[in-house]
């Protein structure tokens, strides 16, 4: 909560650990700390929306298939991947809805003045769309995905144990290939030539045991700042893979010797989807992290590298498709070794005011794309207040109060996000009670 108040900045501190495994021996509170579990109380969103609520579904799937039923899938899918915020215009399908159909439309206009894709009003719309980001072991190695939740363990001489599960590593994203980008741009169709949508798509989800190391090393003398304190850590994370989707299939029409295309001929399937899932294949691997923290006069600058070394392997099936409609199913696997890192930088400083005090931050990443953000804190008794910006797959900004008080927390945020599919701009309000033992 405190960084969704913040954008999603994260400052240096115990919390920070998945990051940066030198932070399992930085003092806690330094920066200010969240108090204890927080109840993620926006989940309660997914019941006061028709569009996001799942138990009349689940009280009758076959509802699903009725034009009139509010329920969309992008809308809950958006509210149930950020549960601590209450969405305000969450995304929703219903932008591409036809009324006369009741279901989703995207029409592809095929003339002899050229080729253009719209909704079911006329309007022109882009065919990259995207949910997540797809990513595979092919690009991220053993990298797996945030934990959903993370129990750590702390053990004698600055050792831990953490177990976790995690689920996620989530991406859909429908393009059009290097032909049909060309002739939404020109407007015209080329002879003899092949013009396709590509679907890739990526989830996993698992179990994680880490084991890591972390100390205080010594003082570090700088000249003109005094005695600097110098934090280092490993970490080692082993997984078990519960199911894993990886794919890149295509569906696309060939044009004949005159540019056109035949309305008899059938679509070309091609590429691949490999899947595993309980009873039908499973994954493990192993990966090394590594992470320095220095801290000097109130000011704390931390490097976390994940995934310095990595190893992954699943096992399960394969659907390949080269041409033909019909796939072709085989027992697959698909393993990886090697240095694929994620890098995470942050650094944060403690400004003591005639009243209160002030924690400025920001931090820069790289995974799957590049992050980064800036925020800070202002602290009076048990008040707080909080601002951020940030560039996370699109601009974000963040607003957030908070009261603290012994054993238990109080905080709220204004939020946003980019839209998944649709792009827009999401606003929400996130609130919840955090609770220590």
């Amino acid at each position: 909560m405190r960084s969704l108040g913040m954008a999603g900045l994260v400052l240096p501190g115990p919390g920070a650990v998945y990051l940066n495994p030198a932070y399992a021996a930085f003092p806690a509170g330094l920066y200010g700390s969240d108090a204890g579990f927080q109840l993620p109380i926006g989940l309660l969103g997914l019941l006061l929306r028709p569009e996001s609520n799942p138990i009349p579904l689940l009280r009758d799937p076959a509802s699903l298939s009725n034009e009139n039923n509010p329920f969309d899938l992008l809308t809950f899918y958006d509210q149930i991947s950020h549960p601590y915020a209450f969405l305000i215009n969450p995304a929703s399908s219903r932008a591409f809805i036809n009324p006369n159909t009741g279901y989703p439309e995207i029409q592809i206009k095929v003339s002899a003045s050229g080729l253009q894709v719209t909704d079911y009003q006329g309007n022109p719309i882009a065919l990259d769309l995207s949910l997540g980001t797809a990513r595979g072991i092919g690009t991220s190695k053993a990298l797996t995905p945030s934990p959903l939740f993370r129990l750590p363990i702390a053990l004698d001489n600055n050792l831990y144990l953490d177990f976790g599960l995690f689920a996620g590593g989530f991406g859909l994203t429908l393009s059009p290939n290097d032909n049909l980008r060309q002739a939404l741009r020109s407007g015209q169709l080329q002879p003899n030539t092949e013009y396709a949508l590509s679907l890739n798509s990526s989830a996993q989800a698992g179990l994680s045991l880490g084991f890591g190391y972390a100390t205080r090393l010594p003082d570090l003398l700088i000249p003109d700042l005094g005695p600097a304190k110098l934090y280092a850590g490993a970490r080692g994370e082993a997984f078990y893979g519960l199911a894993y989707l990886e794919g890149n299939p295509s569906v696309g029409l060939q044009t004949d010797a005159q540019g056109q295309f035949d309305p008899n001929q059938p679509p070309i399937f091609r590429g691949s989807l490999f899947y595993a899932y309980p009873g039908n294949g499973n994954g493990f691997g192993v990966r090394a992290d590594l992470g320095v923290a220095l801290e000097v006069q109130g000011t704390t600058v931390g490097l976390g590298i994940r995934n310095a070394l990595g190893f992954a392997r699943w096992s399960g099936t394969e659907l390949s498709w080269n041409g033909g409609s019909n796939p072709t199913s085989a027992p697959s696997e698909r393993s990886s070794f090697g240095f694929v890192p994620a890098f995470f930088l942050n650094a944060a400083t403690t400004l003591t005011l005639e009243a209160g005090t002030l924690f400025l931050g920001g931090d820069l990443g790289y995974e799957s794309g590049l992050f980064a953000r800036v925020g800070g804190e202002y602290s009076l008794g048990p008040a707080r207040l909080r601002a951020g910006l940030g560039f996370d797959e699109g601009l974000r900004f963040g607003l957030g109060a908070g009261f603290v008080g012994p054993g238990f927390s109080l905080d709220a945020a204004l939020t946003t996000h980019r839209a998944p599919i649709v792009g827009h701009t999401v606003f929400g309000i996130a609130l919840s009670l955090g609770l220590s033992f």
